[in-house]
């Protein structure tokens, strides 16, 4: 089992079961049971997560947890964040702003799809954003605030993607093959962002993106 394989991995040697045993629990530590939490939700999935067995990768006892973490969900914020930040941001410099946004909330579509019990999580980030909701965050405000949207238009077009990720993503039928709700989804992004296009400031268009406009529209 993956729980088994991280378990090994996170095992210190020592010349019998109960010095091991001290050991770990002389070096654990917060970052320690959060690395192994996110360990444990990308190889079983979101939902195998919980104090017992975190602690079983761990090799120590449920109870040594809580001087690291208060509850369970304390750990799960933890990890929904670290996945969340887990979104690779850095190769949308030669797209569109459109294109930009598509990539970043398909990629946050995907994840709440893969690990369902991760949405709840993620949603309550927006109130208190750890560094990993703060990253994609930032990505996307900037994304539109760069095409040209003023920072309310942007923020209302930010939680309205968003809201529209989270209804696509729980209405997904179980064990669906996702192509015929993706070609849905890609329709419905294209007609929100095509909706707020009217509340861009064209003026602050960046440059690479005023260029493609001028050129979509026959301008020079």
């Amino acid at each position: 089992m993956a729980t088994a394989a991280i378990a090994g991995s996170e095992a210190v040697r020592s010349p019998n079961g109960a010095g091991r045993q001290r050991a770990q629990k002389q070096k654990l530590s917060r970052e320690r049971v959060e690395k192994a939490a996110v360990a444990l939700a990308v190889a079983e999935g979101f939902g195998a997560l919980s104090i017992r067995n975190v602690a079983k990768v761990l090799g120590v006892a449920p109870m040594a947890l809580y001087t690291h973490v208060k509850n369970k969900d304390e750990m799960a914020e933890h990890v929904a964040d670290a996945l969340l930040g887990g979104i690779d941001v850095r190769t949308l410099g030669a797209l569109t702003w459109q294109d930009r946004i598509r990539t970043l909330l398909r990629s946050h579509r995907d994840l709440i799809v893969k690990h369902p019990e991760i949405t709840p999580y993620v949603a309550a980030a927006s109130g208190a954003p750890g560094p990993g909701a703060q990253r994609f965050n930032h990505s996307v405000s900037s994304v539109l605030t760069q095409a040209g949207f003023e920072q309310a238009a942007a923020q209302e077009l930010y939680f309205t993607l968003l809201t529209f990720n989270y209804g696509s993503a729980v209405t997904l039928p179980a064990g669906s093959s996702d192509s015929a709700s993706l070609l849905k989804y890609n329709e419905g992004m294209s007609t929100i962002l095509a909706a707020y296009e009217d509340k861009m400031a064209r003026p602050a268009l960046g440059i690479v993106d005023s260029m493609r406009e001028r050129l979509r529209l026959g301008r020079r």
